[in-house]
């Protein structure tokens, strides 16, 4: 699976970078290197919100379509620059504390200074893995209906579509809701590497209490009775108190946050164009919130300073390796392609013509962060497997 993955980004790289070589030069910047003087795009800007500029498109359908697909282009581009080097940062802090040399890696290059940390980090890791027990709970994403309803409004300017709640669109027993009150829940609590929720049920994580079962390395394979860092079962109860977030049926006697969904949402029953619509799900995918996974590590007195440097860094490592990155290699392929239909019935349309350029850039440079983030981090977590 992990090959398949590689080979696929690769090839969009590839495919992708012989199509926006020639035209980073003939677009070049608003910096003033730019020969053509006001002809370049200053409203492409990854990290802010896009869906609102008047990009010059007289159709005004086609203008909206256009922001929703730079908006996706620009969450997309953003998340994996945002991902490389938070990886960076963790496998730095990681192989320094556990015995690197902090001045072993020079180069300033994003992509080169995550790979060359995270192999210092592995390595760090293979001189110890082996006197080590190590299990963690996989890693967790949820999906805000509010992100992808409010792109695909702009999908739909006649609005005459409704998109519909996170309760409708979310497939059963995916619903997740957190509570600033008591929360009862049926189904799963889900707590996290920094937080244990009450457990009386099957905990997938560190139990932290009793274990009725077998002990794998401090997950508990039985019943666990007191804390669960992790995800703890208990759909069989009347319903628990749950400290962390609840997926499944859920009662709350306080506040309740927005409902999210930890698998993606199910199209709206409307037509929208298709383009947008992906567009929308790329971007939802790219702000999705991501829980750290509790990791248990059981090893010798003489090795517990690194344990706990391994637990402070792994979980933000697994949830990387394991998470984000799919989530955006599985929108991979589809903001390539939406990309490439950026210019298809803009026919020299204002300002949006020069505003294709960089986006294409964004996309590569999102693409290759992309493969230096799974494979830095994939390996990594396949030493802990």
């Amino acid at each position: 699976m992990k090959t398949k993955k590689q080979f696929r980004l690769a090839s969009l790289v590839v495919a992708l970078g012989a199509v926006t070589a020639p035209l980073a030069i003939a677009g070049a910047g608003c910096d003033g290197s730019n020969p053509l003087g006001a002809i370049c795009c200053e409203d492409f800007k990854p990290g802010t919100n896009m869906l609102e500029v008047d990009w010059g498109i007289d159709d005004a359908t086609l203008n909206a379509r256009f922001g929703v697909a730079i908006q996706a282009i620009g969450d997309f581009s953003g998340a994996a620059t945002g991902m490389v080097t938070d990886l960076g940062t963790l496998c730095r802090n990681m192989a320094v504390e556990l015995g690197e040399d902090p001045n072993s890696v020079t180069t300033a290059d994003p992509g080169e200074y995550t790979t060359q940390w995270c192999a210092k980090a592995s390595a760090q890791l293979s001189t110890i893995s082996a006197e080590l027990t190590i299990s963690y709970q996989p890693a967790q994403c949820t999906f805000s209906a509010e992100v992808q309803a409010s792109c695909e409004g702009h999908c739909d300017v006649e609005g005459g579509c409704t998109p519909g709640s996170v309760e409708v669109r979310c497939t059963e027993g995916e619903l997740s809701v957190k509570c600033e009150g008591e929360l009862s829940c049926h189904g799963k609590c889900e707590g996290s590497a920094n937080v244990a929720v009450t457990c009386d049920g099957t905990c997938q994580g560190e139990c932290e209490g009793t274990c009725q079962g077998n002990q794998n390395g401090g997950q508990c394979e039985g019943t666990c009775q007191g804390k669960c860092r992790g995800s703890c079962d208990v759909s069989g109860s009347a319903g628990v108190t749950c400290e962390g977030e609840c997926v499944g049926e859920a009662a709350c006697s306080g506040t309740a946050t927005a409902p999210k969904c930890t698998g993606t949402l199910d199209p709206p029953e409307c037509n929208l164009d298709a383009d947008c619509e992906a567009s929308c799900e790329a971007s939802a995918s790219a702000k999705a919130e991501c829980t750290p996974p509790a990791v248990s590590i059981e090893g010798s007195e003489t090795l517990s300073a690194k344990i706990a440097v391994l637990k402070k860094y792994l979980p933000e490592i697994i949830v990387i390796g394991e998470a984000r990155a799919k989530l955006l290699v599985d929108q991979a392929e589809v903001m390539v392609e939406v990309s490439g239909n950026l210019d298809a019935a803009l026919e020299g349309d204002g300002k949006a013509v020069f505003c294709i350029i960089p986006a294409g850039v964004a996309i590569a440079d999102a693409l290759a962060n992309i493969q230096v983030s799974f494979e830095a981090a994939g390996n990594i977590v396949t030493q802990i497997q």
